[in-house]
């Protein structure tokens, strides 16, 4: 019972504090290949974890810069580590609402990209809030319960196969 009320308070908090007000219009030609900085949030799940990394793989072989947004533990399982710059985060920087805490995030308001994807497919306050502390015009999650007002475009998962939807993510991408 006090969980949900927790998130429902700390969805308000995100509301109200972190989304943007008055956005321009995005023009989606062309944006992801424009893009040149990007900043990704690991997911969670260790299967989606490194269902991700193909991701990872096609941005750096056209040349961006990438940013990753991993728990400290998760960092060892990166391949070629060396070729991206990282944020990391502890379970301690969680507040009781499950937001950043004050230190994880005046470290995130300093960060401007061109792309933040978030690529946790269940729902969490705590991301939600971190793809909004950044600064980017294009905030790209997948679509799921509550996330309407965090992501100025969503991704439908169309199967509950994690292989499949991480695989038409990338081929999605490709496209802009």
């Amino acid at each position: 019972m006090f969980e949900n009320l927790r998130l429902k308070l700390a969805r308000i908090i995100i509301r109200q504090k972190y989304l943007r007000k008055n956005v321009d219009p995005i023009m989606f030609n062309n944006v992801i290949s424009r893009a040149q900085d990007f900043f990704i949030i690991m997911p969670d799940s260790d299967t989606d974890f490194y269902l991700s990394m193909d991701l990872l793989k096609y941005l750096l072989i056209h040349r961006k810069s990438v940013t990753l947004f991993l728990p400290e533990h998760k960092y060892s399982l990166i391949p070629e580590k060396d070729k991206y710059k990282y944020v990391p985060f502890n379970p301690l920087q969680k507040t009781k609402l499950f937001l950043p805490n004050q230190v994880l995030k005046d470290k995130l308001k300093t960060k401007t990209f061109d792309v933040v994807i978030d690529l946790n497919r269940q729902e969490s306050v705590f991301f939600s809030a971190v793809v909004n502390i950044v600064k980017s015009n294009l905030r790209i999650g997948f679509n799921k319960v509550n996330s309407e007002p965090y992501y100025n475009f969503q991704f439908a998962e169309t199967q509950n196969n994690p292989e499949v939807t991480f695989r038409n993510l990338l081929n999605f991408l490709q496209m802009f």
